[in-house]
């Protein structure tokens, strides 16, 4: 593993069996160390993301939760606003999370882009959490194939509105110029990843049939992945 990461550090590119092996020592450390996987997190998070695409989440839930929460729940702004006094009105799972963005940054927990549900629709609510395990389906089955695009779904799964995920196709010719979420229709979201090699379309399957709420569960995403930040 040494070998691997001193790759990771010199930014020398990894073949896709050793990127296989790098994805099962991370797994690893986060089920069985969790405090070696934060420290994984802090000295090689940025390099994964940066050449492979590939995000890996320091908490139990960041970013991603939290906008999601503030989403659901019209007063948690007026709780973020008031932190740390309103710790206890967020989520446990949370609370790791907030704090360290207190201690290191806390002008940017006020700075979030997130976006007003009542901007959209004062009617408007998020699809309802699901009652089953996201449903992973990648174009020839391979999950590994494209470096990042696990983590990518990996990460798209932490939003309990997403059902299924399911790569379709690539962009030929050439990248897109960014990544982005759209709407497909009430049910489904399209969205695009890119790594360093290609540009993938892939499909967001929704816990409910609403355009509405898949217009405020588009923004949502839209919001939390590519508003300029790479996330907690």
């Amino acid at each position: 593993m040494r070998k691997l990461l001193r790759k990771l550090e010199q930014k020398t590119s990894l073949q896709a069996d050793e990127f296989d092996q790098l994805l099962a020592y991370i797994d690893q450390l986060r089920q069985s160390t969790p405090e070696s996987y934060t420290l994984f997190c802090q000295q090689y998070g940025g390099i994964l993301y940066e050449q492979y695409a590939t995000y890996l989440p320091r908490f139990p839930a960041g970013l991603d939760q939290l906008i999601e929460f503030v989403m659901r729940d019209s007063s948690a702004r007026k709780a973020l606003a008031a932190l740390p006094a309103t710790l206890g009105y967020f989520p446990p799972a949370l609370h790791p999370y907030l704090l360290d963005r207190l201690q290191h940054d806390p002008r940017s927990l006020q700075s979030l882009d997130i976006p007003d549900v009542m901007a959209v629709d004062s009617s408007s609510s998020l699809p309802k959490p699901r009652e089953q395990s996201v449903v992973y389906k990648f174009e020839a089955a391979n999950s590994n194939k494209e470096a990042g695009l696990k983590a990518h779904f990996d990460r798209l799964s932490r939003f309990t509105f997403v059902s299924r995920l399911q790569s379709y196709r690539y962009l030929t010719r050439h990248k897109a110029t960014r990544d982005r979420i759209e709407v497909v229709d009430g049910q489904c979201l399209g969205g695009i990843f890119t790594n360093k090699e290609k540009s993938i379309y892939y499909y967001i399957f929704l816990t409910e049939d609403d355009l509405d709420k898949a217009h405020l569960a588009c923004q949502t995403l839209n919001s939390a992945l590519y508003a300029g930040r790479k996330g907690s």
